[in-house]
């Protein structure tokens, strides 16, 4: 792959691309971004990513990029990427140092790609470890303020574990660093609600849309993490994770420890969705 990157309406090499000290997305992480997930040289559900951008850009009062749609063809196209993500981010630009914002500022653009393989669905067995929520009260915004998830996967490090779940005040489980959770139990499946504590996942939209076709119930309900011995099983999906089952949780089996059957279900159809997509994408 060629190291390449998308820079203000400019390609460049990577190592040549420069961004002002005084950007305020360095000074005060000040700007949005998502993430595309890309296979055989083509970017998967990207309109959608650029929807929900255009929806933090509109949170944060950040006026939307033009040419979204074209940088990221454009970049995939040069660079060579065969199978990794794209990184959109969007800055609210370069200013003084001063928390108000001159109403002037023009935005900062940047796309970069990143070669990475992607597990199959359903094949990585993951465990998590739980930690008191340290983030603000807009998740749903995807904001390049990023702190309180690097603290929850240094957290995951220590333990030795795959991933963080953030926990509210009230033992609810809301969703791993850097994906949504579901847990089953006797019920059916459980989801966090959509609101200012979770990102809305398009992934979590997927698994939502196939639960929904296979006939299996889902509560968007937060599961609490009180209730652990009572779950049967759990998930984790995301953009780049796909759906992995969740097989442990702070040492503690989740179910038997194995991957439950509503999760091999929807991983293999969430896998056959992408693949039927990704056929329409490369004729």
């Amino acid at each position: 792959m060629k190291n390449l990157c998308f820079l203000d309406g400019r390609l460049l090499d990577a190592s040549a691309a420069c961004i002002s000290p005084f950007d305020r997305g360095l000074l005060y992480g000040d700007g949005v971004y998502d993430v595309v997930r890309v296979r055989a040289g083509r970017a998967l559900h990207l309109a959608r990513h650029l929807e929900r951008l255009r929806s933090s850009l509109a949170a944060v009062e950040i006026p939307a990029a033009a040419g979204l749609d074209a940088a990221g063809e454009r970049l995939l196209a040069a660079c060579g990427l065969e199978e990794g993500s794209l990184f959109f981010q969007v800055t609210r630009g370069v200013g003084t140092r001063a928390p108000i914002p001159p109403p002037d500022l023009v935005p900062t653009f940047l796309v970069l790609p990143f070669e990475q393989r992607h597990p199959p669905y359903g094949a990585r067995e993951m465990r998590a470890v739980t930690v008191a929520d340290p983030r603000w009260a807009r998740c749903d915004i995807k904001s390049t303020s990023l702190m309180g998830a690097v603290l929850g996967k240094l957290a995951a490090r220590r333990a030795a574990v795959d991933e963080v779940l953030f926990v509210g005040p009230d033992g609810a489980l809301r969703e791993g660093g850097s994906t949504s959770l579901f847990v089953g139990t006797a019920a059916g499946l459980l989801t966090h609600p959509l609101g200012g504590r979770v990102l809305p996942s398009l992934t979590r939209e997927r698994v939502l849309a196939q639960a929904q076709r296979l006939g299996i119930r889902v509560e968007e309900r937060a599961a609490h993490l009180a209730e652990l011995s009572g779950f049967r099983e759990a998930f984790l999906c995301g953009t780049l994770t796909g759906v992995q089952p969740l097989v442990a949780i702070d040492g503690q089996p989740v179910g038997d420890g194995q991957p439950g059957e509503w999760t091999r279900r929807l991983a293999a159809a969430c896998a056959a969705e992408e693949e039927a997509l990704l056929q329409t994408l490369v004729r």
